[in-house]
């Protein structure tokens, strides 16, 4: 069972809670928004799904911009965890919405974002865990709606509010998870907090350190340099050469 968590942790860190059947009127992004295909995905994980989450998040972040480009680039948001030595995980861009990603564990899977906002965004994650006994396979469905705000100290924040819905394509494992709900839903909260804990630490980086932060990115030679360009002008820094 534990190489079962490493999927529903890399399929948007699920928890888990008995199968519902949902309409799109659970959902603040309206479908006819969506493409076709997109559409049809969206619709499929809402009638016949095993695992539904609704964790709310908050964070610090350095600005709105950059926190809408790090939602879209999922790999330089990897890349990031690994230059500051939280994380260690990959995502490779593949193509303009779609991403393939390793956690170096025996997960992998693919991520397309399928709908933009200003305050949401809507991921399809399809993947899969090879352990020990078992390939586990699944796939989920994550609305991510967020709302910025300014504390009376003058932070910026940003909360992040998920509503994830995923199928485990395992009927053993799928049935286990229904069965052992509130226990595994405890465990999985574990592994939220983990992750959402790595997204944490690259945000107080660069607000705390934003130049210290991107010297390490740059002398890394992980990122393109389009994208440490748009780092840099995101986190309002001098160009380059003038940084002391």
């Amino acid at each position: 069972m534990r190489h079962a968590y490493r999927i529903i942790l890399f399929l948007a860190l699920l928890g888990a809670a008995p199968a519902l059947t949902a309409t799109s009127q659970n959902l603040s992004v309206p479908l006819d928004a969506l493409g076709e295909r997109a559409r049809e995905k969206v619709e499929a994980l809402l009638q016949d799904h095993t695992l539904k989450r609704t964790p709310v998040l908050e964070h610090p972040i350095l600005n709105r911009s950059i926190h809408q480009f790090l939602l879209d680039r999922p790999d330089v948001g990897a890349a990031l965890t690994r230059i500051l030595g939280i994380g260690k995980y990959t995502m490779t861009r593949v193509g303009k919405e779609h991403f393939h990603g390793c956690d170096g564990e025996g997960a992998e899977g693919d991520l397309d974002i399928l709908y933009r906002d200003e305050a949401h965004r809507v991921y399809f994650m399809k993947g899969f865990n090879k352990g020990a006994i078992a390939t586990v396979r699944g796939k989920a469905i994550i609305l991510q709606e967020f709302e910025y705000r300014t504390t009376d100290e003058g932070e910026n924040r940003v909360e992040s509010r998920l509503t994830i819905y995923a199928r485990v394509e395992n009927p053993l494992l799928a049935l286990l998870l229904k069965i052992f709900a509130p226990f595994i839903g405890r465990l999985v909260d574990n592994k939220i907090t983990k992750a959402q804990g790595a997204v944490q630490e690259v945000s107080e980086a660069m607000v705390h350190d934003p130049q210290e932060t991107y010297r390490r990115i740059k002398e890394s030679d992980e990122l393109a340099s389009e994208d440490l360009t748009m780092l840099r002008q995101l986190m309002k820094l001098p160009d380059p050469s003038a940084i002391p």
